[in-house]
């Protein structure tokens, strides 16, 4: 805080705005339906914290727990779409905020820009990249390569619920076949 003007500075602004939108998505709202369906607490918890750890590998925790699957899925697209506008902010807020990072992004893109197949294409590449490296390695690369966010989110979100869904099914059938 500037004690001068009393003034908040923009970047502490910008990067608890970042943050709050961040918990709401990645917590609170994964909360809204535990209080509405009378799911367990502590269950929905794990499920969330799993998702922060083990990404789309936490549905088979949630069906474990015996949590319904829909709000599963539901709690693992939360908490992605959260972490992952969460980080395209903060890289904004970085090159915003630093030189070197603005210098090094214009560099980036310049490359990547000769490149006609990458620019053309690369971005479908973020699907199979979230299906097999997860959705913490997605936003980095779609911002460093300065692909439209729009695009890079839907097509990040669309891999991560495809294989979110894979993931609940064959749980699902594993522990059929295993209980009988």
């Amino acid at each position: 805080m500037d004690m001068a003007t009393g003034l908040i500075s923009p970047l502490f602004r910008d990067l608890s705005f970042t943050v709050t939108r961040g918990l709401i998505l990645t917590v609170f709202l994964p909360l809204v339906p535990v209080f509405i369906f009378d799911i367990s607490p502590a269950s929905a918890f794990a499920l969330i914290t799993g998702t922060f750890v083990i990404e789309y590998g936490a549905a088979a925790i949630g069906i474990g727990l015996g949590l319904p699957p829909l709000f599963i899925l539901y709690v693992l697209t939360c908490v992605a779409l959260g972490i992952i506008l969460t980080m395209f902010d903060i890289f904004d807020l970085l090159a915003q905020h630093s030189d070197k990072v603005s210098r090094f992004l214009t560099k980036t893109e310049g490359r990547a820009g000769r490149s006609v197949f990458l620019k053309r294409y690369g971005i479908y590449g973020l699907v199979p990249c979230v299906m097999t490296l997860g959705f913490y390695a997605c936003p980095p690369v779609s911002w460093v390569m300065g692909w439209p966010r729009i695009r890079s989110i839907a097509l990040i979100m669309t891999g991560y619920i495809s294989i979110s869904v894979v993931t609940i099914l064959a749980t699902i059938g594993f522990f059929n076949l295993v209980h009988g």
